[in-house]
Formats: structure tokens, sequence, C-alpha cells
């Protein structure tokens, strides 16, 4: 039985800077299992990895599998090496991601709209990130701005 239903509020939390070494994804999310799997590759072993999805929107849309670099995985394993921008982020926990990969965009989509809903705006200049932080748990991460003070920003000043 899938656990993904309509959810609750999303958090919203300030992300620091990190980098990542990171495979583009050939097709977009699409061509996300084969980028994931060439840079699980190289890996030594996925015990204590940080692994990422970053998506870039646009047309097209690109979209990285990546590694968190840290005092842990310290080597870019040969890949690009890029810099996740830091900032206030909107997240939300999906469990049984993996089971349920069709309605990703959807989960998104919807996130948006409920950060908008309780006065985010979402900051284009970053990308959308995915967090795998177990087999079973996605983290989604949509970037978002804050309006003056700190408060919410509904109106795009």
């Amino acid at each position: 039985m899938s656990t993904i239903i309509r959810m609750g509020r999303p958090t919203v939390q300030t992300e620091q800077p990190f980098q990542v070494a990171r495979v583009l994804a050939v097709g977009g999310p699409e061509g996300a299992p084969e980028a994931f799997l060439r840079l699980e590759e190289r890996m030594q072993s996925l015990r204590g990895s940080k692994m990422y999805g970053l998506l870039y929107p646009g047309q097209p849309t690109a979209y990285y599998a990546c590694l968190r670099l840290d005092d842990n995985h310290c080597e870019d394993l040969g890949f690009e090496r890029a810099e996740v921008p830091g900032g206030l982020y909107g997240r939300r926990l999906v469990r049984d991601w993996e089971n349920n990969l069709s309605k990703l965009s959807q989960l998104f989509d919807q996130l948006q709209a409920d950060l908008f809903a309780a006065g985010f705006l979402q900051d284009a200049t970053r990308p959308l990130l995915e967090f795998y932080r177990r087999s079973d748990e996605l983290l989604m991460m949509v970037p978002v701005l804050a309006g003056l003070e700190g408060q919410p920003n509904r109106d795009g000043g």
C-alpha cells in the first residue's frame, strides 16, 4: 500500500551550500536510473553515502544524479564537481518512493502549491533537490524565497 497521499504542511528551513560529484541524466528525469548506476559503479560502497537528484527546470529539463562530497566522500570519482546553492528550501518526506516513481513529478507540483499557499515563492535560480535518505525515504526540497524581514513572500516583491 502506498503512503503517498496528500501530506501535511511542508517544512521550510535553511540549507548550507555543499559540493557534489554529478552525472547528467540523458533525457532528463527519465534517465535518472542510468545516471545513478554510472555514479554508483565507481563507488566502493553506498554505505554512508548521501545521494541527491538535482532538477533544473526549463526546456530542456536537466537532471543530475549526485554524490554529496564531505569527510566520508571527498573524491569526485572523475565526475563533474558542482556546488549546490544554500538558502531556504521547502521540504517534504516521501516514503515508499521507489514504488511511486511515476508520481514524483505530481508530488513536487503539490509541494510547490503548498509552499505558495503558505506564502512562499519558488526561487527559479536554484535546482529542486531530491535527497535519498534511505532506500524507502526521499526528502523532496523546493528552493523558496523569503519576503522582507524574513517573512514569507506572497507578491514577488
